[in-house]
């Protein structure tokens, strides 16, 4: 069997793949151990939070699929930071689980393009010709000019309770093992990680009257632009603590610990550490907050989030027996970690293809990063530049000062981590102008432009943006009084008004928000909630924002002149002996990407754009 692009595994990064190669054209095959796993949360059970959130409207403006999934499959749903500036808000939502897949999958089997392959790779072998020879353990036998491995935790994985270690990426599924093998022979360089998971209760065992109830918004904002239903919150999550007790029990299950008796060499994640590290990192804290997040609506599975542990199981189990609300638990799966393989991604360009093996592209948790919302932006990078490739057609980029997809990308690819990545909105410098309310202003035309979101979709948008164009206008035109606004003013603590002042004058101070103000006015507002939120951030940070426009201009300038694939960086003299050594490794696409690597210098771009215009090589 021949196919344009094969993506192996049906994780977060492997849907996305497959959903972009496939609609954009590309005869695409999902090869994973079981159809049935496919969209499997193999963690929490939520979807966004802040930053992780960003993606997923970034996603979701290119035609992706977790936003419009996490919607329909979402039990409760919060704006994280609501209280903060809209720059950094991150909308999250608990998910059912099994729902979440069922989704996923139903999305997968309706693409005409997509052909779903269970089985396990066991061969992979460079074609002469281009493209890549593969067999399954099956004994099947396919061919395809793009190969996008997406394998998650699974590569050479092994799972730990206490000492007792099992081969295998995620409970009741095998580890990659041949593939792991595959990879090292094509010479691609891999380092150990280590990623955890906390147990399971039973949700009947639990006794609420001693934890805290935390609701979902009475409003929610949905994750997708695409979303018109509204949205159920028909869950609560809740939250508990440990204590001194708790600690005391975990430290005395230290040693049979494959942490702390360095069975596992691996480095976990520093932002999301096992309870073990924290009662280490943190020896004068005496209690840790825990959230018990239900599964779903009806499997009776609460997820203890922050209890992520690979003691062994007696140790969980006595620990978990002395936090409040817990005391009479039921556990359905104790914690484990596992130990895997992953990809340096200094190794690959910004399309997530390998450097030295064109049609060979990483996405996903195999890469370094942790969290299901960070491995669908690979995905669906690697998915559309595998697709573009096989055209060749100009690859898509996506720059730091465009989305967090970008921040990501050049963070992995530029970075040699020592422990699993996550997405903040610190990493960004640009997070004013990356707000995850104005993502389809950024990224919507982007994702029209490679026939991921239809004319419909866009005219929609148009027709959105002219109702705050219009809204804008009005807002300028009218002339505020004093008495008018004063109740208002007062109200949130503003400064009085001594004369008349553009209402758009008034929106753009803190505390002000359009709908009161509109009210105050006897003005209609013609926005949806998302809407109004978007309009008002906009206008708000107007001022920061179009400073940050000219400096973003200033850099993509530069950052965007191509080089050409066959430049001789060895003879480019006037480039330091590291820059010559570096470039010619890593074979940068743009200038950009040249200045991003580690050891380049603004003296070596110097030379480097001055052997490009000698040569009359530089395109924009």
């Amino acid at each position: 069997m021949r196919f344009d692009v094969v993506v192996i595994g049906g994780g977060h990064a492997g849907i996305e793949a497959a959903n972009a190669s496939a609609s954009m054209g590309a005869a695409t095959a999902m090869i994973t151990m079981d159809l049935a796993a496919i969209g499997r949360m193999s963690c929490n059970p939520a979807i966004g939070g802040v930053a992780k959130g960003q993606l997923v409207r970034d996603l979701d403006a290119l035609g992706g699929l977790m936003g419009l999934v996490a919607d329909k499959a979402g039990i409760q749903f919060r704006m994280l930071n609501a209280s903060k500036g809209p720059a950094v808000w991150g909308p999250r939502a608990q998910m059912d689980m099994e729902a979440y897949a069922e989704c996923m999958q139903f999305h997968l089997r309706r693409l005409p393009l997509l052909t779903l392959i269970p089985g396990e790779l066991e061969g992979l072998k460079p074609l002469l010709g281009g493209g890549y020879a593969l067999a399954l353990k099956s004994g099947q036998s396919l061919e395809t000019k793009a190969l996008v491995i997406t394998s998650g935790t699974f590569l050479g994985a092994v799972m730990y309770t206490g000492l007792t270690a099992t081969p295998g990426g995620r409970i009741g599924e095998p580890a990659a093992a041949e593939l792991a093998r595959n990879l090292r022979d094509l010479g691609i360089k891999t380092r150990r990680l280590k990623t955890g998971t906390p147990a399971r209760l039973a949700a009947d065992s639990i006794d609420y009257s001693q934890v805290e109830e935390q609701a979902g918004d009475t409003f929610p904002f949905p994750f997708s632009f695409r979303t018109e239903r509204p949205l159920a919150n028909s869950a609560v999550c809740w939250l508990t603590h440990t204590h001194a007790e708790t600690h005391e029990i975990l430290r005395e299950g230290f040693d049979q610990s494959p942490m702390y008796t360095g069975v596992i060499q691996g480095i976990g994640p520093r932002y999301c550490p096992s309870i073990e590290d924290k009662v280490t990192r943190f020896a004068d804290k005496t209690s840790h907050h825990l959230f018990l997040e239900p599964e779903g609506l009806n499997n009776g599975r609460i997820y203890v989030n922050g209890f992520s542990s690979s003691l062994p199981a007696d140790v969980q189990d006595r620990a978990l027996r002395t936090i409040q609300g817990l005391r009479d638990c039921r556990v359905l799966r104790y914690g484990y970690a596992v130990e895997y393989d992953s990809v340096d991604a200094t190794q690959l360009h910004p399309t997530y293809a390998v450097r030295h093996m064109p049609g060979l592209y990483f996405a996903g948790q195999v890469n370094g990063t942790s969290g299901y919302e960070e491995a669908a932006g690979q995905g669906l990078m690697a998915g559309i530049n595998a697709a573009l490739w096989i055209k060749g057609a100009e690859p898509f980029i996506l720059d730091r000062s465009e989305s967090y997809i970008g921040v990501m990308t050049d963070d992995l690819i530029r970075t040699h981590l020592d422990e699993p990545y996550r997405m903040f909105t610190s990493r960004s410098e640009y997070r004013l102008h990356l707000r995850q309310d104005n993502a389809e202003e950024r990224l919507l035309a982007k994702g029209y432009a490679l026939s991921l979101i239809d004319a419909d979709t866009l005219k929609k948008f148009a027709s959105r943006q002219e109702k705050m164009t219009r809204l804008g206008k009005d807002l300028e035109a009218r002339k505020a009084k004093p008495a008018e606004v004063e109740a208002l003013i007062v109200g949130v603590g503003s400064s009085p008004l001594s004369e008349s002042v553009s209402a758009m004058q008034l929106l753009r101070r803190p505390h002000i928000e359009l709908q009161p103000l509109l009210d105050a006015l006897a003005m209609t507002n013609p926005l949806s909630r998302l809407e109004s939120l978007s309009f008002t951030a906009r206008e708000r940070y107007r001022g920061f924002s179009e400073r940050q426009e000219r400096e973003i201009a200033r850099s993509t300038r530069l950052a965007h002149l191509k080089i050409p694939p066959e430049f001789d960086f060895a003879a480019a003299k006037a480039l330091s002996n590291e820059a010559r050594n570096k470039l010619s490794q890593y074979r940068p696409l743009t200038v950009g990407e040249a200045q991003n690597l580690p050891g380049i210098t603004p003296a070596d771009i110097s030379a480097l754009l001055m052997y490009l215009n000698q040569n009359a090589e530089v395109t924009a």
